[in-house]
């Protein structure tokens, strides 16, 4: 194993490197099963650097939008406010119960079958879904830290992760508990974790990618590589600017990710704030080239049905499709101007993408459209954070106090 950095396109300041992966000036960190991101403050070395700010808030913390969507009433001359009740008969998407607090966003969700599904959140929040009910499986009752990502292989690997010193693993939910084992943290005592926002387990591995943080010698660390073997778990680190906040592989050899290289203080680029760029193989060097995304916000999440067919969403309702060989994204209208914050599919023409204020779009291979949820009257819309599902007719979607269920009713 080698490490080396290796970039095509544009040169940036630092290149991630590891394990025979190169990634310049992107932060990232990526397992070879796995990919982390985490938050607080980042620290150089030299000088603690504040991060900008998390895109969820902590345990207990609200931006007001939040507090009103989720505890508070809302008057009708509101926009956000829902004044017409809609039952689940009527809507695609019904909201089911959780034992979390409505004051702790679910922020992430994920799984292995429709009977076998993952939620994290604020507050240490991790719950599981059996088929008939939520769980709560907290990693560790005492931590208030907000989980932005749960993935896995299968229903007997998963993975939860808040910061670069706080992922763990589970062999699963089995005998009606789920155990949970924190990983030996990629920060060092002497370092400030970061956070994580992004993660994959997939065809490329396990990935998880967040905001740059320094790491012994380098000077900006943003990707960890599990390091194989059967032994302990161990992590290897390589340089990039980059936040990382998607990412999606389509194999080993072929992986995107964007997120946001406009923070100075970590080296990018001011006006790199919707930031991709596409991983691919050469020789046993995973090589990364930026990719032109038309986009001037911050892009937050990336997916795709096959190598062919990738897109990305990120704020002010953008909405990007790029196919094979593509040098660019491509522009696709969608109908709303919400912040979008996730993106998943069963199939080139069936997939779902959510947002702020309870947006919810599906993309029937042809056009966006919105989609109805039946959210509680006299409420602000939720935020709307995840989404994943087990196949066409069975969906999830969470958010502020809320976790909806699309069944196979009308899109």
């Amino acid at each position: 194993m080698k490490a080396r950095s290796k970039m095509a396109g544009p040169t940036r300041r630092g290149a991630l490197v590891a394990a025979g992966v190169a990634l310049g000036g992107v932060p990232l960190l990526v397992g070879l099963s796995g990919l982390v991101s985490s938050c607080a403050v980042a620290d150089d070395g030299d000088a603690d650097v504040p991060i900008a700010p998390a895109p969820l808030p902590e345990a207990g913390a609200t931006d007001g939008a939040s507090e009103a969507g989720v505890d508070g009433g809302c008057v009708a001359s509101d926009p956000a406010c829902v004044t017409t009740p809609i039952s689940c008969d009527e809507a695609a998407w019904c909201p089911v119960g959780t034992p979390v607090s409505s004051a702790y966003p679910l922020t992430a969700v994920w799984g292995s079958s429709k009977t076998d599904v993952w939620a994290a959140g604020s507050g240490g929040t991790v719950i599981h879904w059996d088929g008939a009910a939520w769980k709560a499986t907290p990693p560790d009752p005492a931590l208030t830290n907000t989980f932005r990502v749960v993935t896995g292989s299968g229903a007997g690997d998963v993975w939860v992760a808040a910061a670069t010193d706080l992922v763990f693993h589970s062999d699963g939910f089995q005998n009606g508990t789920a155990a949970w084992t924190r990983v030996p943290s990629v920060t060092p005592p002497e370092r400030r974790a970061a956070p994580i926002y992004a993660g994959f387990s997939g065809a490329g591995g396990l990935m998880f990618g967040g905001q740059p943080f320094g790491l012994e010698s380098v000077a900006r660390a943003n990707l960890i590589v599990k390091k194989p073997g059967a032994g302990p778990i161990a992590w290897e680190a390589a340089e990039g600017t980059a936040t990382v906040n998607g990412l999606w592989a389509a194999s080993a050899d072929d992986v995107w990710l964007v997120g946001d290289n406009s923070i100075e203080a970590f080296g990018g680029l001011p006006w790199q704030r919707g930031f991709s760029a596409h991983g691919t193989r050469v020789g046993d060097e995973l090589v990364w080239t930026p990719v032109e995304s038309q986009a001037s916000v911050v892009l937050r999440a990336v997916w795709g049905s096959s190598a062919s067919d990738v897109w990305a969403v990120g704020d002010k309702g953008t909405v990007r499709h790029v196919g094979a060989g593509g040098a660019e994204w491509n522009v696709v209208g969608a109908p709303t101007r919400e912040n979008l914050r996730a993106i998943w599919g069963a199939a080139a023409n069936d997939v779902w993408a959510v947002g702020e204020l309870g947006t919810i779009l599906h993309w029937d291979g042809a056009t966006w459209k919105a989609s109805a949820a039946a959210f509680p009257v006299n409420r602000r819309r939720p935020h709307l954070y995840g989404v994943w599902g087990s196949g066409p007719k069975d969906v999830w979607i969470v958010g502020d106090g809320i976790a909806l269920r699309f069944t196979g009713g009308a899109k």
